[in-house]
C-alpha cells in the first residue's frame, strides 16, 4: 500500500496534467472568433451613391431635439471677467468648498460640512466684499498688462 502523501502527489500530477491537455486548444494561436485584428471592410457603394443617399434621408430627417411646435431657445451664455472668475476662485477656497470638493468624499452634498460650506461661499458671493475683490483684481491685472506692454 502507498503512504498517503505519495498518493495525494499523483493525484495532483494527475488534476493539472488533465487540466494542461483541456486548456491546450486554447493556446493554439487560432483565435477565430476572437482575433484582435481588424478585417478589412469592402463595399460596393460608391462614394457619390453614400453621398446622395446622405442627402436623400436628410431631407426627411427628424430635427435634432426640436419638432416643428417648439421653437429652440436662444442659449444664454455669461461672459464673466477674468477678474470675476478670480475672485469666485477665491471665495469657493475661502469658504471651504475646494477643500470638501477634493476630500475623500468628494462633494457630498448630504454632508452637514458641505452645506455649511455651501451656506458660507452664498454669503461671500453675495457680500459687497466680492464685488470690492473683482474690483482689485480686475485692477491688478489691468495694471500687470499695462507694464508688459511698455516693454
Amino acid at each position: 500500500m502507498k503512504p498517503a502523501s505519495t498518493t495525494r502527489i499523483l493525484g495532483t500530477a494527475t488534476v493539472a496534467a488533465l487540466l494542461a491537455i483541456a486548456s491546450a486548444p486554447s493556446l493554439a494561436g487560432n483565435y477565430a472568433e476572437g482575433d484582435p485584428r481588424p478585417v478589412p471592410l469592402v463595399s460596393s457603394t460608391t462614394r457619390a451613391e453614400v453621398t446622395a443617399d446622405a442627402q436623400q434621408w436628410l431631407k426627411s430627417a427628424p430635427t435634432q431635439g426640436y419638432t416643428a411646435g417648439y421653437a429652440s431657445q436662444a442659449a444664454v451664455v455669461s461672459a464673466n471677467s477674468r477678474a470675476a472668475v478670480a475672485a469666485d476662485t477665491r471665495l469657493w477656497i475661502q469658504s471651504g468648498l475646494a477643500a470638501l470638493q477634493n476630500g475623500e468624499a468628494g462633494a457630498d452634498t448630504t454632508r452637514p460640512a458641505y452645506r455649511q460650506a455651501m451656506a458660507e461661499y452664498t454669503k461671500l458671493r453675495a457680500s459687497p466684499a466680492y464685488g470690492a475683490l473683482v474690483d482689485q483684481l480686475a485692477s491688478q491685472q489691468a495694471a500687470a498688462q499695462s507694464r508688459a506692454t511698455v516693454r
